[in-house]
């Protein structure tokens, strides 16, 4: 095993996976997910805090259930 091949093996970040207990804010019609002032996502780690927020047509769904893109989005997110 070379150098490179150690370093990376021993430094390498572990990627952090989205969970099924973590909710979002998404409101169907519109394809968007309720986020902060910079952009982020807003992830609730209790279902009750989320739908306490829910407004109009939006609905808490678990960040596992969502459209690919936007689980794309939330694992970018979570691994910064």
């Amino acid at each position: 095993m070379g150098l490179n091949q150690l370093f990376h093996r021993r430094f390498r970040k572990k990627m952090k996976s989205l969970s099924e207990d973590d909710y979002v804010i998404y409101d169907w019609a519109n394809d968007h997910v309720v986020s902060f002032e910079n952009g982020d996502a807003v992830i609730f780690g209790n279902k009750e805090e989320a739908l306490d927020d829910c407004r109009g047509n939006e609905y808490v769904v678990r960040c596992t259930d969502l459209p690919n893109h936007w689980k794309e989005f939330l694992l970018k997110q979570i691994n910064k």
